[in-house]
């Protein structure tokens, strides 16, 4: 006990001290799950009142008793993560009430079978999030993002197949949608469009991803590209998205920090003309503006967020000549994320985005130190490799918890299939902005068409190898379980760590 005691303040005084954010955002995550188990409904004015008096409270305390300054204010925010949930949690009705319902069009038309598939809010006093599947006709299929509809009240409560094990209903409660429709022709009408910025965003990628089809872009190629590059995933068909999976790769057609980490260097490239160090604030800030372009352009996902925040957050603190602490930044994107949208937590994407980024920090240096290739190539190599493990070291136990698979071939896979998708992202970027000019564009979209397919075919080979994949379910308690041997193994190292540097000053 002694030497978990001693190893846990080892901890706190190593990281938790020395980042402020992470006990920040700890208490926020801990009043959201507090929330979920322990719901409890009142208006927008008594939540309000509870956090201006718990701030007043928390302030006097801290004056009176000078050494608890810590729980204190990891107590308030216990109550702000509780606050802030619940104010989400009932900004969204159940079901429509009114007979006729009025509401705008907020996702990509997404076509299935025999109908459209579009997520509607509604625009009466209180809001509700529905999703409506619109009968196919030549009008359904040119709604677009930011329309306005009017609908005859069809509206049910959303509900999971028997014959699935996936919890659907939950799945879009998460994202605070709890109803569903289904709408014939006749029954609806465009009745307007609101611009907005998401709008805008969704235009834009309509139109990049209608450009590459014009300039002679594969169907296939164009609905992996659409994916890889924008995050739109609609226009994939389950066999590719079964493919990827199985080898290990769906973290590349989840745009992530991968993704914007290239763009990133590609905005520093572009900007390379910037070298005046008085100037350093307008290249940061053209890099910045362009990477949350992108960010808003791919549908702002919990990783690309994550990744968007980090990167926003580095280039202050390189203007500020300030040191940027990589755990306080991933814990701030954490705090911003969910203080936008507290469900967040609850989705697979946030956590295994959030578990993948800790454990590379941590593990992957360790993992990485290890070994020192004396080749470049080795070197990336073995990059790759360590970063891959690490991965799989903090997203192991989610990954058995959702999907009940392990890829077999995930480090090939990622050795692979990195260096392709950078290609490929790069590529489609410079197809994009050439695109005005007929001979550079036909020849860079050939060059496009020829890495996508060889993308496509390498992930078809390694699902070709024998047991592509090991099937191995894990319940939430065994996954809480193997977290927890994480956690043990992360006291040792740390322990272990201690006693060596203990040792190496007494040698001096």
């Amino acid at each position: 006990m002694t030497f978990f005691k001693a190893a846990l303040s080892d901890i706190r005084q190593r990281i938790l001290a020395r980042n402020p954010c992470v006990c920040v955002t700890t208490a926020f995550i801990l009043g959201i799950l507090f929330h979920r188990f322990a719901p409890c409904t009142a208006s927008s004015l008594v939540w309000m009142a509870t956090l201006v008096i718990s701030a007043c409270v928390c302030i006097a305390s801290a004056q009176v008793f000078k050494k608890i300054h810590i729980h204190v204010l990891v107590f308030y925010f216990c109550i702000a993560g509780y606050v802030c949930s619940a104010l989400h949690q009932q900004r969204y009705t159940l079901i429509p009430q009114s007979d006729i319902v009025v509401g705008k069009i907020i996702s990509n038309n997404e076509e299935k079978a025999k109908t459209y598939k579009v997520l509607i809010e509604t625009l009466e006093e209180s809001s509700c999030k529905s999703v409506v599947y619109i009968q196919k006709d030549s009008l359904s299929q040119s709604l677009r993002y930011g329309d306005v509809i009017s609908l005859k009240n069809t509206f049910r409560p959303i509900e999971n197949k028997d014959s699935s094990t996936f919890d659907y209903k939950a799945f879009l409660a998460n994202q605070y949608i709890h109803s569903q429709a289904y709408v014939r022709s006749g029954q609806w009408e465009r009745i307007g469009h609101q611009n907005s910025l998401p709008s805008v965003c969704m235009k834009l990628r309509g139109n990049a991803l209608e450009t590459l089809k014009k300039l002679g872009l594969d169907e296939k190629n164009h609905q992996l590209i659409a994916a890889l590059t924008f995050g739109d995933k609609s226009l994939l068909d389950d066999d590719t998205k079964k493919e990827f999976q199985t080898a290990g790769a769906m973290h590349i057609l989840a745009v992530s920090g991968l993704h914007v980490g290239i763009i990133n260097g590609l905005l520093l490239f572009m900007f390379g003309f910037i070298r005046n160090r008085n100037f350093l604030w307008l290249k940061l800030l053209c890099c910045i503006l362009g990477i949350w372009a992108y960010a808003c352009i791919t549908g702002m996902s919990p990783s690309v967020q994550r990744a968007s925040i980090m990167c926003t957050m580095v280039s202050i603190s390189l203007l500020l000549k300030r040191h940027c602490s990589t755990y306080n930044t991933l814990a701030a994107a954490a705090f911003f994320s969910l203080f936008l949208s507290p469900n967040d937590l609850f989705s697979i994407g946030f956590q295994l985005s959030y578990a993948a980024v800790l454990s590379i920090v941590y593990f992957g240096t360790l993992i990485q130190n290890l070994f020192h290739p004396e080749t470049p190539i080795g070197s990336y190599l073995w990059g790759i490799i360590a970063v891959s493990v690490a991965v799989q070291i903090g997203t192991m136990p989610l990954t058995l918890y959702y999907f009940g698979t392990v890829p077999t071939y995930s480090l090939l896979t990622n050795i692979v299939v990195i260096p392709l998708s950078f290609v490929v992202l790069t590529l489609t970027i410079v197809v994009l902005a050439t695109s005005w000019i007929p001979l550079v564009s036909s020849t860079l979209v050939s060059i496009l068409n020829f890495s996508t397919t060889y993308l496509q075919d390498a992930i078809h080979d390694i699902n070709s190898f024998p047991h592509p994949q090991i099937i191995l379910q894990c319940s939430f308690k065994q996954s809480i379980c193997l977290y927890f041997l994480i956690f043990c193994l992360v006291i040792i190292i740390e322990t272990l760590q201690k006693r060596r540097e203990q040792f190496e000053l007494i040698s001096i």
